[in-house]
């Protein structure tokens, strides 16, 4: 390859890494998007792309949500809001946790979460008050003994 051609290479990288560094244009975006995104218009231009490219997908989504979707999304976002930052910060880490986990571990993890939510509040809260009535000692060979139980095949559980 001669010096021409690497040269025009490295021009074509560098522009393209110029572009996906210029985030999203407010232009660009479509009127629904325009309308949802309002509060951000006088400062679009200051926001980082990652974040201009974060917002202008959840406003996509947004658009396509039924009423009472939009309205589960208005509540979840309101609990947000009232945790603290040290309390969103756990949930953060937490999140990225869970990702790293291998799909089956997440599979278990989302269907025992269904399981759970499908007990009645009362029993979930008596679950709570004794889990966290527990040792940490107790805590851990619950856990062990949890997941010994999803590990073994059903037929050799005693």
């Amino acid at each position: 390859m001669n010096s021409k051609h690497l040269l025009a290479i490295l021009a074509l990288l560098a522009s393209a890494a110029t572009m996906a560094d210029n985030g999203v244009d407010w232009e660009s975006l479509n009127e629904e998007q325009q309308q949802v995104l309002r509060v951000f218009a006088d400062s679009w231009a200051e926001l980082d792309p990652e974040r201009q490219r974060q917002l202008s997908v959840g406003a996509e989504r947004w658009s396509q949500m039924s009423d009472a979707e939009r309205q589960g999304a208005r509540q979840r976002f309101g609990n947000w809001r009232k945790l603290s930052d040290q309390q969103r910060d756990t949930i953060r880490r937490r999140y990225q946790e869970f990702q790293k986990l291998p799909p089956e571990d997440q599979r278990r993890i989302r269907e025992n979460f269904r399981r759970f939510q499908e007990i009645s509040p009362e029993r979930r809260q008596m679950l709570r008050d004794r889990f966290r009535d527990l040792t940490p000692e107790q805590r851990q060979r619950l856990r062990d003994r949890l997941s010994d139980r999803q590990v073994r095949p059903a037929a050799t559980r005693d």
